[in-house]
């Protein structure tokens, strides 16, 4: 890509304010996820007591009983608000983009897979299970998914896996069938290209032909959607906690929290609700929109004039 290409990219990016604000906010997000130990006061499960020696819902920019300053108050068990928000960012961050990144790799390769052997029936097996993967809605198979693995980790002979990844699996199976669908549609009108039929003269093997060859130039399409995914796949993710799916106690992840701060409205306690709801919020508008913009900017059907190059 020459530079003056990568300059009208930059600034159609950079040209939607909208698209710049998620981008900002998605960026702070993505440090509060990395340095999540280093910013969080205090240790998510980590409790401390009232003046009164009790473990109560601390109110906001409380003192506890050992002189500590909590922020953003406590939750019923004595545990630190501000820093249980940072780990359940943290947390949901890292479900949220391993599930997309997985799910868009294994979309990529089985998506190549079909759309280069089209009709054979290695296509027809793969496209009929997606199809019957497809006919669930996707936060439905998630919990149908979770509920049948349990939320202790998946037993894989002497391994069991972690909760967190229980869910990232569960999302990858969520979100492949529509993406691979995707890179199929874009590899088909590919594999018939005189490029490939070049290639396949000169008796170059099907997986270097795919590898080095077609795969590359069907990645756009892909990409556009797993991006618009992101944001997706924070809301999944804060709707199994929310319902109980997410990941153990006393590991903090945000639907958890926001479930759990339902017992103070009653109490008028409403920043306890309001801070991991606009938390949740935050995180899908930032990646909705940062979503759209790289789909502006990457569009297949998005053609340079000869004039602006």
């Amino acid at each position: 890509m020459n530079k003056a290409r990568f300059r009208i990219l930059w600034n159609r990016f950079i040209g939607d304010k909208l698209v710049v604000l998620g981008g900002v906010i998605a960026l702070l997000f993505l440090v509060i996820a990395v340095f999540g130990p280093q910013l969080a006061p205090y240790g998510f499960a980590q409790q401390f007591r009232a003046a009164a020696g009790e473990l109560l819902p601390i109110d906001v920019m409380s003192t506890t009983a050992t002189g500590e300053r909590l922020l953003l108050g406590s939750d019923s068990l004595g545990r630190d608000m501000l820093s249980r928000l940072i780990y359940g960012t943290r947390t949901t961050l890292v479900i949220s983009i391993s599930s997309v990144s997985m799910a868009t790799i294994l979309a990529i390769f089985l998506g190549s897979l079909t759309g280069y052997f089209q009709g054979s029936l290695f296509d027809e097996i793969v496209m009929r299970l997606i199809d019957a993967l497809l006919t669930f809605p996707g936060i439905l198979l998630a919990v149908i998914l979770v509920a049948a693995w349990g939320t202790q980790g998946i037993k894989i002979g002497p391994i069991t896996t972690t909760p967190e990844l229980t869910i990232v699996f569960a999302l990858v199976f969520t979100f492949t069938p529509r993406l691979t669908r995707t890179m199929r549609g874009s590899t088909i009108p590919q594999a018939h290209r005189a490029y490939i039929k070049a290639a396949q003269l000169m008796g170059m093997p099907f997986w270097r032909i795919i590898a080095f060859e077609l795969t590359p130039n069907c990645l756009t399409a892909v990409i556009i959607q797993a991006t618009t995914y992101l944001g997706l796949a924070v809301f999944s993710t804060a709707g199994l906690g929310f319902l109980g799916l997410g990941p153990a106690e006393p590991q903090p992840e945000l639907g958890k929290i926001l479930a759990r701060t339902q017992e103070y409205f009653l109490n008028r306690q409403f920043w306890h609700i309001f801070i991991p709801g606009f938390t949740i919020s935050l995180l899908v508008f930032a990646f909705s929109v940062l979503g759209d913009g790289i789909r502006n900017v990457l569009d297949p059907e998005f053609r340079f004039e000869e004039a602006d190059v």
